[in-house]
């Protein structure tokens, strides 16, 4: 639930979650505004297609980046996420160099380094980056999950996400996704979470 404003009115529902056309909106920023930094935009790129919490993506390390015959990869969930061909050479020069390589980050593992040397960078630093993409962090995140849930079905998206069960139903839910299975997630979502 969110904040509660008035009677049964919380701030959550008075936002809205961001529609598909806005979310398509935010990837063509991530894509074309070269003056963000372009670990901004990586890092919004893959907030708005998996719908990665920040937490998560700020602790991104390069051993999470496969690189394959048939593809780069990005290591989300149980199940390798194939990084989709139009993007593999913009994310393969910045995982080959990322950004913040100063003398105290040389050589980091992290995908995303902090200002602290050996440190990640910190999710809230990233929220407020992506907030110059036109990125508001949640409302992006539920539109994402719940355009997933329609294309992409249960078992696969907690496959390659790391989400529960219970946080695929929930979206797949208010995303009025076929909910022939989710049943059966709901009850064996326990070994998996974000």
């Amino acid at each position: 639930m969110g904040l509660i404003l008035s009677g049964n009115q919380t701030l959550h529902e008075t936002r809205g979650d961001s529609t598909q056309e806005q979310r398509l909106e935010m990837i063509r920023n991530c894509l074309d505004m070269e003056q963000v930094t372009i670990s901004t935009r990586i890092a919004g790129l893959i907030f708005l297609l998996w719908a990665q919490p920040l937490n998560r993506i700020v602790m991104l390390r390069q051993s999470d980046i496969l690189r394959r015959v048939d593809g780069l990869y990005l290591q989300l969930g149980q199940t390798p996420t194939l990084v989709p061909d139009e993007l593999a050479q913009t994310f393969g020069s910045y995982f080959a160099h990322p950004s913040n390589q100063q003398t105290g980050n040389t050589g980091t593992d992290w995908i995303f380094p902090g200002f602290r040397a050996g440190h990640h960078l910190h999710e809230g630093t990233l929220s407020q980056r992506l907030k110059l993409l036109g990125i508001d962090p949640q409302r992006a995140r539920n539109a994402t999950l719940q355009n997933l849930t329609q294309q992409i079905d249960a078992r696969s998206l907690i496959d390659l996400l790391g989400y529960t069960g219970k946080i695929i139903t929930l979206h797949a839910a208010r995303a009025g996704a076929p909910m022939s299975d989710y049943l059966d997630l709901r009850r064996a979502s326990s070994s998996t979470s974000v």
